[in-house]
C-alpha cells in the first residue's frame, strides 16, 4: 500500500501534468459543469480511452484556475493495489496542503480497480467533498454501488466522438449550413464521413493520427475490463464471439446460432460472455420489439459496434460494408440520444424488417430505415413498404428513411416519409 511520501507525489505529478497538458474541448464538459453545485457524486462511464480522462482534465484545469482544490488520481497506475485504505491516505495527505476552508474536488479515475470503493465514497459523502469518479465498465454501477449510493449519484455516459464532433476538430467552418449544399463545401463532408466511417471517432485515432492502435484497445478492453475481472478461463471462445459480432454488426442472432458458431461451453457462457461485452462497451444489443416481453425475448437481437473503426479494425471481412457502418453510425446516435431502453428493430411476420422502432413512453414514437443506396426501384420498394406496414400496426406517423445522398419529403399513400442523408441527420441529430 502507498505511504504519504507517494501519495503527495501522485497527487502533485498528476495535477503538474494536467496544468500541461493541452485538452481538446468536449461539448460533454456542459453536463458536468451542471452538477458541480450538486451534492451527488458524478460517475462518468464509457468504453475505455473514449476520452472520459480528459474530460476530467478539463474539468480540473477549470477548477485549479479558479483557485479551486483538485485532485485527481488514476487507479491504473502500477503504484496502487486493490486496498481501499489507500483512498484514506490520498484524502489525508491532500488535506495536509490544500486550502482547508474550501471545497474538495476530487476525480478518481477507473476507480473499479479499487476493492470496496463505493462503501469509501458513501463514508465520505457528507464531507465537503464532490466527486467524480470514472470506469470502463458498467458493472462499476452495480452491486454494492447501487446499495451504498442509491439516490446520491448522477450518471454521465461518454462515447467515442460523434461524427458531428469530428467535423468540428476537423473544420469547424464545415459547420455552418449555409455551405452544405455548395458542392465544394459538401465534398468536403462527404470525404470526412467516409474518414469517419473508415477510422472512427476514438480520440486518440483523429487527433493523433494513430490508426494502428484500434486493434490495441480491442485487445485491452478484453484483457483488463473482461478477462481479468472476471476470471475468464476459455479467452479465445470469448475473443471469437467478439470478432464474430464486430464482423456481423446490424445482422439478427441467438444464443443457439452464437454458441454453435462460437462452440463455447454452454448456452449460459455466452450468454454471459455477451453480458460481459457490453459491460465493457464493445457492444451494443438490441431486442426485438413486441408488446409481449416473451415474444421479444424468444426473438433475436441485433449488435452494433461502441465505434466503426475498431470494428473494422478486428473484423473478419472481404468488402466495406458501407451499409452496416451506417447501419451502425445511426444506432449509436440514437441510443446516445434516447437510451437504450427505447431502441429495437422490428420484423413482421413474413420478414419484412424495419431497422429501428423508438419507443416513447408506451407507443412507438419514430421508425427508421438506413438504406446506403436508393438507386434500385426493388430495394427502394422493399424498405418502404415494411415502413408503412409498421407505421399501421404501430399508429405511428414519424417516419424516415436515412441514405447515402436522397433527400426528400415524399407522400407515399398518404404518409409522409422524411429521407435524409446521413451526414446531414448526424450533424444535426435531428430525429
Amino acid at each position: 500500500m502507498i505511504n504519504k511520501t507517494t501519495a503527495r507525489e501522485i497527487i502533485d505529478t498528476s495535477i503538474n501534468e494536467i496544468k500541461n497538458k493541452r485538452i481538446v474541448h468536449r461539448e460533454e464538459v456542459g453536463t458536468l459543469k451542471e452538477y458541480l453545485d450538486y451534492k451527488h457524486i458524478v460517475t462518468i462511464s464509457g468504453v475505455r480511452r473514449c476520452g472520459k480522462t480528459y474530460l476530467l482534465f478539463q474539468m480540473i484545469k477549470m477548477l485549479i484556475g479558479e483557485g479551486k482544490n483538485a485532485i485527481y488520481i488514476n487507479f491504473e497506475d502500477p503504484r496502487f493495489n486493490d486496498s481501499v485504505e489507500q483512498l484514506d491516505v490520498l484524502y489525508k495527505t491532500f488535506l495536509e496542503y490544500a486550502d482547508k476552508e474550501g471545497r474538495i474536488y476530487f476525480f478518481l479515475d477507473e476507480v473499479q480497480n479499487i476493492k470496496k470503493w463505493e462503501k469509501w465514497l458513501a463514508a465520505m459523502y457528507e464531507k465537503n467533498i464532490k466527486f467524480f469518479v470514472s470506469g470502463s465498465n458498467a458493472s462499476f454501477l452495480t452491486g454494492e454501488f447501487s446499495k451504498s449510493l442509491a439516490g446520491r449519484h448522477k450518471l454521465v455516459s461518454i462515447y467515442p466522438l460523434s461524427f458531428k464532433q469530428f467535423v468540428f476538430f476537423k473544420d469547424s467552418s464545415l459547420m455552418d449550413e449555409k455551405k452544405w449544399y455548395v458542392t465544394e463545401e459538401m465534398s468536403k463532408i462527404k470525404k470526412l464521413l467516409s474518414e469517419y466511417c473508415h477510422y472512427g471517432g476514438f480520440p486518440e485515432v483523429i487527433f493523433n493520427g494513430r490508426k494502428d492502435i484500434l486493434s490495441g484497445y480491442f485487445g485491452d478492453i478484453l484483457t483488463k475490463d473482461i478477462i481479468s475481472r472476471y476470471n475468464i478461463k476459455f479467452k479465445q471462445s470469448l475473443k471469437e464471439l467478439a470478432v464474430f459480432l464486430l464482423t456481423n454488426i446490424s445482422s439478427s442472432h441467438s444464443l443457439y446460432s452464437l454458441n454453435k458458431t462460437v462452440q463455447a461451453r454452454s448456452i449460459n457462457t455466452i450468454k454471459n460472455y455477451l453480458m460481459f461485452l457490453e459491460d465493457a462497451y464493445l457492444l451494443i444489443k438490441l431486442p426485438f420489439f413486441s408488446f409481449s416481453l416473451r415474444r421479444q425475448l424468444a426473438n433475436p437481437f441485433k449488435v452494433y459496434s461502441i465505434d466503426v473503426g475498431m470494428r473494422n479494425a478486428v473484423s473478419f471481412r472481404f468488402n466495406e460494408d458501407t451499409g452496416k457502418i451506417y447501419e451502425n453510425l445511426v444506432a449509436i446516435e440514437l441510443v446516445k440520444k434516447f437510451g437504450k431502453g427505447n431502441i429495437f428493430y422490428w420484423k413482421s411476420s413474413k420478414h419484412e424488417e424495419v431497422d429501428f422502432a423508438i419507443k416513447k413512453g408506451l407507443k412507438i414514437d419514430k421508425l427508421i430505415q438506413v438504406c446506403y443506396s436508393l438507386d434500385n426501384p426493388e430495394v427502394k420498394k422493399r424498405e418502404i413498404k415494411a415502413l408503412l406496414k409498421a407505421s399501421r400496426e404501430f399508429k405511428c406517423n414519424a417516419l424516415f428513411v436515412i441514405t447515402d445522398e436522397y433527400e426528400s419529403r415524399d407522400n407515399l399513400n398518404g404518409t409522409t416519409v422524411e429521407f435524409i442523408p446521413l451526414w446531414k441527420w448526424l450533424i444535426q441529430a435531428s430525429i
